[in-house]
Order: structure tokens, then sequence, then C-alpha cells
């Protein structure tokens, strides 16, 4: 038992974490296995690896900001009708983050544009892509106290060194001129260096409309759907379709 606890606490020394809180369970399954010197040692080393890199994705979803996990394999193919199985197996090898190229998933509400967002999200963080996850309106606050916020700081520069920046509900609620300012002076600064992702119930044309400028909107337009594709969520609700309820 001393040799245990000695050989415990030099892997808490070394920050071998995962050898450290499951020796016991390593020492048995060698013995069991009649596992060789190297073979054990490669136990050891792959159980590390394989530990920090659960760690490591854990960190990154958390670091994202996502308001709720959500993931691809339970995204309803057969009830978004407008995205097919290629395209869906496309998205998912992740390839377009480091293009970079953008995506705009427009449709009304409960089509499953943040279903898909935030699935692409939690992939992405998976397969070891920085990932921030942030409203319209939470991004426009950030970027009007970010000068005098340090919360609002923080997570701005989180934004700015992302791979994959995730925009959800853009188009919502309408922006002031200095707002729209602010927000095209941040599209100019990602492009061509980060994926940007957004959700709008905004078809082009109305962008006009909540940006309140026309110029200003064929400007940021321009630069998102310069290396960009479209996806058109059309269809019913599903929110609406699988309503639940808790009266009897």
């Amino acid at each position: 038992m001393d040799r245990q606890k000695n050989l415990r606490d030099g892997c808490g020394t070394l920050g071998l974490a995962y050898t450290k809180d499951n020796l016991e369970t390593i020492i048995h399954d060698a013995n069991e296995k009649e596992l060789s010197h190297l073979e054990f040692l490669n136990s050891i080393v792959s159980g590390e690896i394989r530990y920090r890199q659960q760690r490591a994705t854990e960190r990154r979803t958390k670091e994202a900001g996502f308001p709720y996990p959500k993931s691809l394999a339970d995204f309803d193919l057969t009830f978004c009708q407008a995205l097919s199985k290629k395209q869906f197996d496309q998205l998912k090898e992740l390839t377009w983050i480091d293009g970079p190229y953008n995506l705009i998933l427009s449709g009304p509400p409960g089509v499953g544009k943040t279903h898909l967002a935030i699935g692409l999200g939690y992939e992405a963080c998976a397969n070891g892509y920085k990932v921030s996850y942030v409203t319209m309106q939470a991004l426009i606050k950030f970027l009007r106290t970010e000068e005098v916020d340090r919360r609002a700081q923080i997570k701005m520069r989180r934004i700015r060194a992302s791979h994959l920046l995730i925009i959800d509900e853009v188009g919502y609620l309408p922006i002031s001129e200095s707002e729209g300012n602010l927000f095209f002076q941040l599209i100019s600064d990602l492009q061509e260096q980060t994926a940007i992702l957004l959700t709008t119930n905004k078809g082009f044309e109305q962008w006009t409309e909540f940006l309140n400028d026309a110029a200003l909107a064929t400007a940021i337009l321009d630069r998102l759907t310069f290396r960009c594709d479209r996806l058109l969520m059309t269809g019913k609700s599903y929110r609406l379709e699988n309503r639940q309820s808790f009266l009897k």
C-alpha cells in the first residue's frame, strides 16, 4: 500500500491526474490481462491522452458559452426537409471552419436553426476548435461596453481568438446606427480569419430594415457572403409540432 501511495503522490507531482485517480484499476487490469511492461506503459499513456483530450473538450465547450446542450445526433433530418443528408454530413466534417467559410442559416422560428448551430458548435469543440456562441442582442451589448466592462472585454477577446463564432438570432431586434457600425467593424476584423455562423429570420433584402442603413447592410453582407453558404430552412415549427404540456 505504501508503494501505491508513493506512486499516486508521484503521479500527482507529474500531473498524471488520470493515472493518479485510477491507479488501482490500472494495476488490476494489467495483472488480469498479463500486460508486458511496454503494454502497461502504453495503457498509462493512452489513458492520460484520452483524459486530457476529454478535459480539453469540456473546457472548450464551457468557454464557448452555449445556452444549453444540443447534439447533431439529435437533429431530425426527416423534419428539416431543407437540408439534405449529404449537406448535413459535409457540415459535420467541419472543413468549412478551416476555410474559413461562413454559414448563414435563415428561416422562420422553430425550424432548427439554433439546434443545428449549437450542434455544430459542440462538434467543433470536440474536434479541437475554439468556439464562441453569442446572441446578436448580447453581442451588441458586449461591443457597446467593451471599453468599460471587464466581462465584455473577456468575451470579445475570446470571440476574436475563436476559430468559429456563432451569432444567434440576427435581425430579431433592430439596432442603432452606432451599434451597426460596431457590428460592421467586428465582421471586418474577422473576415477570412474566423468562420462565422449566423442564424436569422431575415432575408438579405430585409437587413436594411433592422440595421437602419442600406449602405451598412450592403457592406456587412458583402463581407459575410464572400466565402459563404446560405441554407434557407423552411417548414413548420418543430416546437409547435412537438409542443409538450403538463396539464392532463
